[in-house]
Formats: structure tokens, sequence, C-alpha cells
């Protein structure tokens, strides 16, 4: 697996913003709706899957939610902007999409949201030293941002708890595309932001100073790509292999702490079970697992290989999020992460919602394909 990407600063072409939007009540209700069904089960029985189908035949969709592999499904009529449970199941083909990616899939109402109505913008190119950041409009212009606005009103630039005052600098089209680049109105800021930082370790982003009226910066430690990979100590993997069932543990690595709220996030991978592979990133607080992002993987049948023809192994961490920014907010914990996909690379804001993470906002750079 090719670790090191050449950048071509190209993003993947999304399809303009008109399909319909995520109905409100199943935005607004997600916590509670994920917290019923998540309640007293195993973590391998968390939501997994979702769909947006007519169970009733009354021709509204009814949200639906289902574990992994369907023995758990959940189903919510969405009515007068509430969402409540009801027995009947969808049957038959259902389109189930996972849930994690539900924000991306189905559209956002970005109103509703404390974080989506200030649109981050992931600064993807930067040059410390020259005190340049640079975002592009390839995928998020699709979304409504305003470019006068951004150029008035994104002055803040923010990476891990750092908050430096920013001013608009330039902008260039490159085809369809706009490179809108920024500077830290202090130049000397660099140096504390981002000490011990090369340019390809960092994604920074910047925001309306709005912003900062809900978010608050957790001060954190991290691996960085280049160091060496810590796995999970003894006594943390002995707490996710129990809060898993003792299902085994193959790998493990360390991907940060934050003494703050006492949070340790480790990715994890277990033994497969039935041709079926998982690979997690969970996150300690204060001795138990609180939270997890799970993943499965559909193996050959010697275990060796996932259905895209990577290595079932320690290498499926190249996909493992680099934290650019923990934040707490009145909704829940946010992580602004860059990832690694096969062909580019992720620049999304996380969150915590029950015990699981959601994917609320996303943008893709296309790299190279293999």
């Amino acid at each position: 697996m090719k670790k090191f990407l050449t950048s071509l600063l190209l993003f993947a072409c999304c399809a303009i913003v008109a399909q319909a939007q995520m109905p409100a009540a199943v935005q607004r209700n997600l916590p509670s709706i994920l917290e019923e069904l998540n309640n007293n089960k195993m973590p391998q029985d968390f939501s997994y899957w979702y769909a947006l189908v007519d169970v009733d035949g009354d021709n509204v969709n009814e949200f639906c939610v289902a574990s992994y592999d369907k023995n758990y499904i959940g189903t919510f009529k969405i009515s007068d902007g509430h969402a409540t449970r009801i027995r009947t199941i969808p049957q038959g083909n259902v389109d189930w999409k996972p849930i994690f990616y539900i924000y991306k899939t189905e559209g956002r109402n970005a109103n509703l949201d404390v974080t989506l109505k200030h649109r981050p913008l992931f600064l993807n190119k930067i040059q410390i030293a020259k005190n340049r950041f640079t975002t592009e409009n390839k995928t998020w212009m699709t979304e409504g941002v305003d470019v006068g606005k951004m150029k008035r009103t994104y002055d803040r630039i923010i990476f891990k708890p750092h908050i430096g005052n920013a001013k608009f600098v330039s902008e260039k089209s490159t085809g369809s595309n706009g490179l809108f680049t920024f500077a830290l109105t202090n130049a000397a800021m660099t140096k504390k932001m981002f000490r011990g930082y090369s340019d390809y370790q960092a994604t920074p982003f910047i925001v309306p100073r709005a912003w900062l009226k809900d978010h608050h910066l957790l001060n954190y430690t991290r691996w960085l790509n280049g160091e060496k990979e810590e796995p999970a100590s003894s006594d943390a993997q002995d707490i996710i292999r129990h809060f898993y069932g003792e299902r085994k543990i193959i790998a493990s690595k360390w991907l940060a702490t934050c003494p703050t709220n006492e949070r340790d996030f480790y990715m994890v991978l277990f033994a497969p079970e039935n041709n079926v592979g998982q690979m997690s990133m969970v996150c300690l607080a204060e001795g138990e697992v609180v939270s997890a992002l799970n993943r499965w993987y559909k193996l050959s049948e010697d275990n060796k290989l996932t259905e895209d023809a990577e290595d079932y192994s320690k290498e499926l961490f190249f996909h493992a999020p680099q934290i650019m920014a923990m934040v707490a907010t009145p909704e829940s914990l946010e992580l602004y992460v860059r990832w690694n996909s096969l062909e580019g690379m992720h620049y999304s804001i996380w969150r915590e919602i029950d015990s699981q993470w959601i994917m609320i906002q996303d943008d893709y750079e296309y790299l190279q394909a293999w």
C-alpha cells in the first residue's frame, strides 16, 4: 500500500446539492434515536446502516436503522418534526447505506447545526514558512458558501488548541477551481501554532469568528505521520477487549490523548469471525469505552484480503484519522480530521453522537488511482 501520495490538489467532483435534504426531524433526533437503539447492546450490534424507505405504504419515507448484520432494526416515523418508533420494519430489497455517511449522502440542514452553519473550510495546501494557507472550492462551493462572505468573515485559522487571527490574501482560478489563500495577521504566530509540525503533517481550518462562540478547543497530544506507532497499553487493550465481548485484538494503535476530558483514542483491529473482519476507532474515558466508530470487512476465504483487495492486517490503519483539532460544542465532542481513502484524502468533521461517531461534514481531495 502506498503511504505517500502526491497531491494533485484536485477535489473529486460532487453533484450540486439539489437533492432532498435529510429530514430535519432525523437530524434533530439522531442522538436520541441512536441512544434508544444502542442502549444495552454489544458494540458489534450498534447502529451501522440506515435507510429512508416507506414501510407502511403512506407514500412518506420512514427512517430505518440497522446493525451491521441486520439482526437489529429500528423504524422511526417522521411526523410534525418528531421521530416516533414503530414496529414495522422494511422488507425486501432495501437500499441500506452506512449511517456514518448520512450527512454526506442525504445532504444537510446547515442552519439547524451549531457547527455546519459556520461551514469550516479546511486549508489543505499550506506553506508554514511562508505564512500561506489555501483552500479550494471544488466541493464546498456547491454547498452554498458565498465567496464574498468567505473573504470578509473567515478570519480565524484553527489548529489543535491554537487560534490565529487571519486575513484574506489572494484568489487564483484554475479552470473550474478557485484557490483562496489566507495568512495569519501575525506571521510569528506560525512558530507557535505549528511548532513541531511540517507542512505535510498539519491541516488547519478557517472559520468566521462567530464559530468561537459555541466551540471550545481542547489541548491534546497525537500521533504524527512519520513517528513510531505505539500500540494501546495492556490495560487499554483489556478494557477494549472486554467491551467487545472478549473479541481477540490482533493490532492496535494509539491516536491521541486529551487530558482535559480524560479521553484516549485508539485504532483496533480484531481477529476475523466467519470471514468478517472489524476495525474500530475507540474512545476511552475514565477506564471505559465511551464511544466507537466500527467498520466491518467481508473477507476472502483465507481472511487475508478485504473486498477492496487490501490486506487484512495493521496496514488498514492507513485509513486512521489524523486529528487536527478536538472541539467541545453544545451538541457534543467533535474531531476535525483528515483521513486516507483508497484514492484520496478526506477532510472531515466527526461528531460523537451517543456512543458512536458520525461524519457531519466531508470534503474530498482526489490524489491518484492505485
